[in-house]
């Protein structure tokens, strides 16, 4: 295949990607596309658009004056660098998904604060994942693995984790929390034992 079909393929490809990216930004607040491909969109966005960049100032500058080339390389550092800091930037803001099944799934969202993250519940509808509610904050510890059981007739969510306490990278900990699945109410760590026994007995 030759290079400027490459090249074409790429940039026709990088420019449908921050179209989607576009899109997903204009999309109601509480609303996200399933699946997380606005985020996989954005990630593969970042990285084919310096490829293209560098491939068109190579394509631009072949034969120009070197005044053209030096714009044009200047051009694609900055192409480059805004890229870059964008990527950077992503990996620590972006919502992630942290658990799902086939009608819901949990989302990790930067809550504004440095190294503060919640956990929020949305209901999958087809192509998109509506907001339902926030369960929690991430903050028991470290590399929390989280795993949902949800209840419809029980309207019962069961939540358990576990965890490495701050300080305490050696221990490990286990959790499990109830919260009504209808909205969102966690129930005190007092009621386990009877919702426990509520769902071994339906």
């Amino acid at each position: 295949m030759k290079t400027g079909m490459v090249r074409r393929i790429l940039g026709i490809t990088a420019l449908a990607l921050w179209v989607v990216v576009v899109c997903s930004m204009s999309l109601d607040e509480g609303v996200k596309i399933a699946y997380q491909l606005d985020g996989w969109a954005f990630g593969t966005a970042l990285i084919l658009t310096p490829v293209y960049a560098i491939m068109l100032t190579i394509h631009i500058g072949r034969g120009k004056h070197w005044l053209i080339r030096t714009a044009a390389w200047l051009g694609c550092a900055m192409v480059i660098y805004i890229c870059g800091v964008l990527f950077f930037v992503s990996t620590m803001l972006t919502d992630h998904r942290a658990w799902s099944n086939k009608d819901y799934v949990v989302y990790s969202e930067f809550d504004g604060l440095i190294e503060s993250r919640i956990l929020v519940l949305y209901r999958r509808e087809g192509l998109i994942d509506r907001k339902m509610y926030r369960l929690r904050c991430e903050d028991w510890g470290q590399n929390e693995e989280p795993e949902y059981t949800m209840y419809v007739p029980l309207d019962l969510i069961k939540e358990e984790f576990t965890y490495s306490p701050y300080f305490e990278s050696d221990s490990i900990c286990h959790a499990t929390a109830f919260y009504r699945l209808s909205d969102g109410h966690l129930y005190g760590q007092d009621k386990n034992d009877s919702l426990i026994s509520l769902i071994n007995n339906q």
